[in-house]
C-alpha cells in the first residue's frame, strides 16, 4: 500500500509520542504536506548540505531528523539564509521534514537507552523522570558490569564507540560502578547527576566550570561529544520506523543517512 507523510508521522508518534517532548521543543512535521506520497525515508541528526545532497541522490521523499530544522519562530523566510535555502530546496523537490527530538531522548528504547547499551550500562532508571510518565524522561542511571577506574572507563568508551578523542575530568583513579548518562548536551541535568549516587556522568557539551564543579565534588565526567552521543540512534530509529510502517502494510524504504559527519574535526 502506498504511504503518505501522515503515515510516517503516525509511525513516529507510536515510537516517540510528541507528549514526551520538553515544552520548549519543536517536534513533528516541520516542512511539507501530510498528503505528500512517501516511498523512501532517511533518518539524520541535522539537515546539513551533505544530508540534503544524499536525500536528493537517494530520492528520499521524507527526512526524519533528530534536531528540528525550525526551532525558534521564523520572522521571515529569507532564501539567502541557511534555513531559508533549505526550505526552498525541500519544497522545490517535495521532501518533507519531521523531527523527533526530546521525545526520542525520553522514550523507552530511545536515544538514552541506545547510548546506555553502547556503554554497557544496565539496570537502568531515569535520571530526570517525567511527572506524567516516570518510566520516561531525560538521561539514565545504571551500573557497569564490573568496577573500573575513571581513566580506564574513558579509554574503553573511546574504543567501543570508535571516537577520535575523548575528554574527562576528575581523578583518573576514581573507582566507578554506578553511571549517569545523558545524550546530547546534558549540562542541565548536573544537579540530577549529583543526587543520583553515580560516580561518573557521561554526556556531551560539558563546559569548563561544570567540569570544575564535578571535579571539586570528587566525581567524574566524561564528555563523548554531542554528535557522537546521538548519532548512534539513527540505525535503530530507521529500523523502528520501517517495522511500524511494514506492520501497517505500507511499502516504504527507511534507512539512516550515510554521509552525515560530526561538525568538529581534530588535528
Amino acid at each position: 500500500m502506498d504511504a503518505t507523510v501522515n503515515d510516517v508521522l503516525m509511525a513516529l508518534e507510536t515510537i516517540a509520542p510528541a507528549a514526551l517532548a520538553e515544552s520548549w521543543d519543536n517536534v513533528g512535521l516541520q516542512v511539507g504536506s501530510r498528503q505528500w506520497p512517501v516511498k523512501r525515508v532517511l533518518t539524520a541528526l541535522d539537515l546539513t548540505p551533505e544530508v540534503m545532497a544524499e536525500a536528493r541522490h537517494r530520492q528520499a521523499d521524507a527526512l526524519v531528523m533528530h534536531h528540528p530544522l525550525i526551532f525558534s519562530p521564523l520572522r521571515a523566510v529569507d532564501l539567502d539564509t541557511p534555513v531559508g535555502g533549505c526550505l526552498q530546496e525541500l519544497l522545490h523537490h517535495q521532501i518533507a521534514v519531521m523531527s523527533a527530538h526530546t521525545n526520542l531522548d525520553s522514550v523507552t528504547g530511545g536515544v538514552n537507552d541506545v547510548l546506555a547499551s553502547y556503554l554497557k550500562v544496565d539496570h537502568l532508571t531515569v535520571l530526570q523522570p517525567l511527572a506524567a510518565q516516570p518510566n520516561c524522561g531525560l538521561g539514565r542511571v545504571g551500573s557497569l558490569p564490573d568496577r573500573t577506574t575513571l581513566a580506564d572507563l574513558a579509554v574503553a568508551i573511546k574504543s567501543r564507540m570508535v571516537l577520535p578523542h575523548i575528554r574527562f575530568a576528575g581523578n583518573p583513579h576514581l573507582s566507578i560502578q554506578r553511571v549517569a548518562l545523558c545524550s546530547g548536551s546534558g549540562s542541565g541535568l548536573l544537579d540530577a547527576f549529583f543526587a543520583s549516587g553515580a560516580q561518573v556522568y557521561i554526556t556531551g557539551d560539558v563546559r569548563y566550570h561544570e567540569a570544575r564543579e564535578v571535579e571539586a565534588r570528587g566525581l567524574g565526567v566524561i564528555d563523548i561529544g554531542h554528535y557522537e552521543s546521538e548519532h548512534i540512534i539513527l540505525e535503530s530509529l530507521a529500523k523502528q520506523l520501517a517495522d511500524q510502517l511494514a506492520a501497517g502494510g505500507l511499502d516504504v524504504t527507511v534507512a539512516a543517512c550515510l554521509n552525515e559527519q560530526a561538525p568538529f574535526k581534530t588535528v
